[in-house]
């Protein structure tokens, strides 16, 4: 079966590899297009009685992907310099089909669809933690039996493409640094993250105020139950510069609760608008890569004002990693019951590969997931 994949410099090589076009990221070309491969069986794994075999359904990138994107392209790259045919799936989050299962399987079985299970931490013996792969594209693969969730029909492939990373980590966050009444500021909110947080707070009782640095498409954040949304400047060395967020300080007081998915952008300036015995938890970073053109954000507080600014008003700076089962589950439970979903831009099919990556990483007026499905259009 084809896979959406990533292609090598040698692009009119085997005849499995189809070329679809290429897209920029950080300056370089990427070539991408579809891969087709002998399908893998059970019986090809090292423990077949333990595995089960699934036919992705839908594929959709996330910004972690960006830094994988340009490393295996640099190493499919030295592969067609060297004259051979190189490609690399990619991608983080999946859905799929259950089509074979080996005999000790007991909790799935042939015809379920299912998507990663990335609880992380975890202890239990025989689970490894995290996202299962970082070639969510491959159209067949096989996984532990515990790295998969089932889940029901009404959960769509459309949906079930972009939910897994958004459920866990928005969950995760939200119960680490979220208590009754309180004032939460989330930045960057029209990032994916940002907004499946900002989706996910409606179901607390808590009071939401959004950070954007765009003008455009900022009603969503209100159909959503933010009360205000401040539009700021990145390159200012302090939020306060901003009339707007000054005003609201001096007369509603500091947020309570800061949720960033960026700490190398936000916290040396977020954290002077952080109450007494608040809580700032973040998931990730900006610069994940060497290679990223744009260095404009860099931390405008040094770590020892930052950490001053924790100590004197006893802030507390949490990390999140993903989150756990419970998580998930939360946020399959709110989105059953019409509470929480995951806003999709949109849906790409076969022959669509360039725009597919094009979008998920080149629109800053992108809204949204992006997804790729691979049965037809409808």
């Amino acid at each position: 079966m084809k896979s959406v994949s990533l292609i090598g410099s040698n692009i009119y090589g085997p005849a499995g590899i189809k070329f679809s076009g290429n897209f920029k990221l950080e300056n370089e070309s990427i070539n991408v297009g579809l891969v087709e491969e002998e399908d893998l069986s059970l019986e090809q794994s090292a423990d077949p009685d333990n595995r089960v075999l699934i036919k992705k359904r839908g594929i959709s990138c996330n910004y972690r992907d960006k830094s994988l994107i340009l490393k295996y392209d640099k190493q499919i790259n030295a592969l067609a310099e060297r004259g051979e045919a190189g490609f690399s799936y990619i991608g983080s989050e999946f859905v799929g089909e259950v089509i074979a299962v080996g005999k000790n399987v007991k909790t799935l079985k042939i015809g379920d669809r299912v998507v990663a299970n990335a609880a992380y931490p975890s202890y239990a013996k025989g689970y490894i933690g995290g996202l299962p792969s970082n070639h969510a594209s491959r159209r067949i693969d096989d996984f532990n039996e515990n790295k998969l969730i089932k889940i029901p029909d009404a959960l769509t492939d459309e949906i079930a493409s972009a939910f897994v990373i958004a459920a866990f980590t928005a969950y995760s966050m939200i119960r680490k640094v979220v208590r009754p009444n309180i004032k939460v500021l989330v930045t960057a909110a029209k990032s994916n993250t940002s907004l499946a947080v900002i989706n996910a707070l409606r179901n607390f009782p808590v009071e939401v105020y959004a950070m954007t640095s765009n003008f455009r498409n900022n009603k969503i954040l209100y159909d959503y139950g933010v009360k205000k949304v401040f539009v700021v400047d990145h390159n200012a060395d302090s939020y306060l510069e901003a009339d707007e967020i000054s005003d609201f300080v001096n007369k509603n007081g500091l947020f309570d609760a800061v949720i960033d998915p960026l700490f190398d952008i936000h916290l040396g300036r977020v954290i002077k608008l952080m109450n007494y015995d608040g809580r700032y938890v973040t998931c990730g970073f900006y610069n994940q890569f060497p290679e990223f053109l744009d260095n404009k954000f860099h931390p405008r507080d040094s770590f020892e004002d930052i950490m001053k600014s924790a100590m004197v008003k006893n802030i507390s700076i949490i990390g999140n990693c993903i989150g756990v089962k419970e998580d998930f589950d939360l946020a399959l439970e709110h989105f059953l019951a019409g509470k929480f979903s995951i806003l999709i831009d949109k849906v790409f099919f076969e022959g669509e590969e360039k725009e597919f990556f094009d979008l998920s990483y080149n629109f800053k007026d992108r809204l949204g997931k992006v997804v790729y499905l691979y049965d037809k259009r409808p």
